[in-house]
């Protein structure tokens, strides 16, 4: 796989760049067209404050405000039977105290769906993005550690609109730290999958398939194999509902440590859209970290190497109160089993730990002019510790965070 390099957008050009934009989009939105260009140009201004940056103990904690001014680009353009999408966005990170802490993050994606006449279909797409993990375990007091993911897939389906369709896809990604403390979870993942779908009647779709993934930790010489054997459905029974949900035996070999796991992971999910203005969705998951791919977007997650397998409640709910005011809540609820087995080397037991997290977010939005936006946002979360055999690992800790934005586009 090769390295992909980005230009490089110097942190200082960002705001400058980002204020002229405004005024161009701003007066744009004043005598914009009805018909909307596939391509679109945006700037937006953040201000972020949190009670605890670190995600550190109470004791500990330290609090700071952090601006972030930003560029948004992207296509959204039909070819024939064809799709392209892609954006990206770019933000220089201006903390008031902690400036040690000033970066610039990306954000790159783009996706090709493509459909031929002979009822394949399916799509291609890379991402690549770089900013501060928003883990607890991998945010060192003091330090500017930096994420860094470059990924890959492409998925294939065969017999859309027949009983029977096949699907068959690979993903590949690379994550690596900016500092060297964590250089021992860099890892790089490749994953295969391919199923069968069969839908018997209107309404209700089943999914049977086989995933492997090999997940590497080049700088700890330990190789983790993942094979999955998945069961999927997806039933609309009409109205405001659908339900879907995966099981699935997952089996887990470690390389350089004494530790296989045999796990049933999976998820259930409830969309429901009662009205037009108002969606929530309720989902639960259950899953290792190791290898966890998403069908759907064909992307492989990055998560801590630290969780072993990790059980996850969420809400969400959006609400358009009027044609200008929306309003969107979030809750959730998460545990984790843990140890450092992947990272330590050989020879060394491993230790253990497990915690919980909750979370609670509530955010509105207010659409000044057809093309730009402002809105506010508070988000508390607590992570209480159950049970803990080595520092390191995981901490308690507690951190409110408020934020405010004003977004311009130009399409």
């Amino acid at each position: 796989m090769h390295k992909t390099t980005l230009p490089l957008i110097r942190p200082h050009a960002l705001r400058p760049l980002a204020l002229t934009l405004v005024g161009a989009a701003c007066l744009a939105a004043g005598t914009a067209q009805a018909e909307t260009s596939p391509y679109y140009l945006g700037a937006s201004q953040r201000f972020t404050h949190s009670s605890n940056v670190f995600l550190t103990a109470d004791a500990q904690a330290k609090s700071d405000t952090v601006s972030s001014t930003g560029i948004r680009l992207g296509i959204d353009q039909p070819i024939s039977r064809q799709r392209l999408t892609a954006s990206f966005s770019a933000n220089a990170n201006r903390y008031s105290s902690l400036t040690a802490l000033n970066n610039t993050d990306y954000a790159l994606d783009t996706r090709l769906d493509w459909d031929t006449v002979d009822r394949l279909s399916g799509n291609v797409g890379f991402s690549s993005r770089e900013s501060m993990p928003s883990d607890a375990a991998a945010l060192a007091t003091g330090l500017r550690n930096l994420l860094k993911v470059n990924s890959a897939n492409v998925q294939a389906n065969l017999g859309q609109v027949t009983m029977w369709s096949f699907d068959a896809g690979a993903a590949v990604s690379r994550a690596s730290y900016s500092e060297a403390l964590y250089a021992r979870n860099n890892t790089n993942q490749m994953s295969l999958n391919a199923g069968a779908r069969v839908t018997p009647a209107s309404g209700l779709t089943l999914r049977a398939g086989l995933r492997h993934a090999n997940v590497g930790y080049p700088n700890a010489n330990n190789d983790v194999r993942r094979n999955d054997l998945d069961f999927s459905a997806i039933v609309s029974p009409g109205g405001a509902s659908v339900f879907n949900g995966r099981v699935s035996l997952t089996r887990e070999h470690q390389s350089a440590a004494d530790r296989n796991l045999t796990n049933w992971t999976g998820a259930l999910g409830w969309n429901w859209k009662p009205a037009g203005k108002l969606s929530t969705s309720l989902n639960l998951s259950r899953d290792t970290s190791n290898g966890s791919y998403d069908f759907t977007t064909g992307a492989l997650n990055i998560a801590s190497s630290n969780s072993t397998i990790g059980t996850t409640l969420s809400l969400t709910t959006q609400w358009e109160v009027t044609s200008k005011i929306a309003m969107s809540g979030s809750l959730s609820h998460a545990r984790r089993s843990l140890d450092n087995a992947l990272t330590i080397g050989t020879g060394v037991l491993p230790a253990s730990a497990s915690d919980s997290t909750s979370s609670l977010g509530l955010n509105v939005q207010y659409a000044v002019l057809r093309n730009v936006d402002v809105g506010c946002g508070v988000t508390w979360s607590e992570r209480s510790v159950t049970s803990a055999s080595a520092a390191g690992l995981t901490s308690p800790y507690n951190a409110t965070t408020y934020s405010c934005f004003g977004q311009a586009m130009l399409r």
